[in-house]
């Protein structure tokens, strides 16, 4: 992966690894509207949005470092990683040869399924380390309690999300390959109906909640899915 310009690249785990600018934006919205407005002690306010910047970091980075290793270890191809503003993604660096019958589906899944399962073992550490953290009124403790609590919370919330039978995500992966081992020619379009319907009804409830930012997502979403099942890229 060549590196661009405005991209913080490094390795880990012998995996290139880039993150655009705007990842380092959505981080800091998200954290700002989850420990709310700045309020009169303002280096307090900063030190907590940069502890919470750096716990969206390590849950995203966790969840892609999943699916980097499911390609490396059952896969055996190489892939790097890209923070974005979206999330991030986990690029194989060759070419991935389809793998077919229940042996196939299981291997495709997994792939799908281990970035979230690596964020919810993160957010699993994290708990068990706050847990035995002993309690303590000192400003240090209050802010490093904020650190793990957050990244658990983010740790949960992004596998969940991802866990949602909406294509691309990852669930949305896993319903397709589901899908398409039960009716192999029908199989991805079922996916993308179920993707659609899904997506629909959680940007209505979005909607009537009024998170419509997270409406928009849904329904973009959803209107993706459909140009793919108008246009027939579905076909084998």
């Amino acid at each position: 992966m060549q590196p661009t310009s405005g991209n913080t690249s490094f390795t880990l785990f012998g995996f290139p690894t880039a993150i655009q600018p705007f990842f380092w934006v959505a981080a800091a919205l998200i954290t700002a509207f989850s420990i709310g407005p700045i309020n009169n002690d303002m280096p307090i306010w900063f030190t907590r949005l940069f502890i919470g910047m750096t716990g969206v970091l390590l849950a995203i980075l966790a969840h892609e470092l999943g699916h980097a290793l499911v390609f490396r270890h059952v896969f055996r191809t190489p892939s790097a990683i890209v923070l974005h503003g979206f999330g991030g993604m986990t690029i194989p660096l060759q070419h991935v040869s389809r793998r077919y019958g229940l042996s196939g589906a299981f291997a495709h899944c997994f792939l799908s399924f281990s970035g979230p399962l690596a964020g919810f073992i993160l957010a699993f550490l994290m708990y068990v380390l706050l847990f035995i953290t002993p309690p303590a009124e000192s400003l240090v403790f209050k802010l490093f309690g904020f650190f793990l609590s957050w990244t658990v919370t983010i740790s949960i919330f992004w596998g969940i999300v991802n866990l949602l039978p909406i294509y691309p995500m990852d669930g949305g992966h896993i319903s397709r390959e589901i899908f398409l081992f039960f009716f192999p020619r029908q199989g991805v379009r079922f996916s993308l109906i179920l993707s659609m319907m899904v997506a629909a009804l959680l940007g209505v409830l979005a909607f009537q909640y009024g998170a419509s930012i997270i409406a928009f997502f849904f329904a973009f979403f959803a209107y993706q899915n459909y140009q793919e099942m108008t246009f027939g890229s579905f076909r084998r």
